[in-house]
């Protein structure tokens, strides 16, 4: 097994859990152990359990996974809030990393690169949305188009890849949905490729890159990346089994940029 610090700025790593499956009954106890400052006061003011929960077993595991590239103890890490809202290891961390998360229901995922601006999502399938109405509100008109022309028992698969890489370009970014998810358009040429026609800002299109990722059954992921000088070559992926445990998994790439 590759030294996971042996991260390349040519790569993006990829971890995935489920909450189920790890012993949660200690984190829940060690709030003060785990959390810090800001983020502790971000937890007090989550309204119910299950969301203070989420939002600490999140930085406990994103913790456990960034130790593993930093080489020193999860606790240990602290985190800043740059200008856009989005967390980074504090200055007396060297190591340029950066990092971005989604979870849906108990499923997680953690993606981690060098130096790039970084964004992912993962989303379960929902049969139930009214689509066509976010759609409508969210998407370019081209893909609203597209996706009307659909069979129905299509639009729903084509809804949430446009959404989870239209949103994972806006994490990358740092911003929010407000923030333009209709003016990051996407289209599908064919099976395995994907195509970007807009971005936020006035960013050269050549710089970003995406990729929607096949991992949890009726459910969509997908990782996009800003880098100005660097191409991604491969992404790798681990499963976070437990926190003693952890193991190499087979990327399973369905469309690339």
């Amino acid at each position: 097994m590759q030294e996971i610090s042996d991260l390349q700025r040519s790569e993006i790593h990829l971890w995935f859990a489920d909450l189920n499956s790890l012993d949660r009954s200690a984190m829940s106890n060690e709030v003060a152990h785990w959390l810090h400052g800001e983020e502790k006061n971000r937890y007090n003011r989550y309204q119910s359990q299950s969301q203070r929960e989420h939002f600490l077993f999140g930085r406990v595991l994103l913790k456990t996974i960034l130790s593993k590239y930093v080489g020193c103890a999860p606790v240990d890490l602290k985190f800043d809030i740059d200008t856009r809202g989005k967390p980074f290891l504090s200055s007396n961390n060297t190591l340029p990393l950066t990092f971005n998360l989604s979870h849906t229901d108990n499923r997680i995922v953690f993606a981690v690169s060098k130096n790039q601006d970084l964004g992912v999502d993962l989303e379960i399938l929902k049969e139930e949305r009214a689509i066509l109405k976010i759609a409508e509100r969210y998407f370019s008109p081209a893909e609203t188009r597209e996706l009307r022309n659909l069979p129905k028992a299509l639009q729903v698969k084509r809804f949430y890849e446009l959404w989870t890489l239209k949103e994972s370009v806006l994490k990358a970014c740092g911003y929010g949905l407000s923030r333009g998810l209709s003016k990051i358009e996407f289209s599908f040429p064919t099976s395995d490729k994907l195509v970007m026609h807009s971005a936020p800002g006035n960013g050269n299109l050549t710089h970003w890159q995406s990729w929607q990722i096949e991992e949890y059954k009726n459910c969509m992921l997908a990782v996009s990346v800003k880098s100005l000088d660097i191409k991604i070559d491969n992404i790798k992926s681990f499963d976070f089994i437990s926190f003693d445990e952890t193991g190499v998994k087979e990327t399973s790439i369905v469309r690339s940029s």
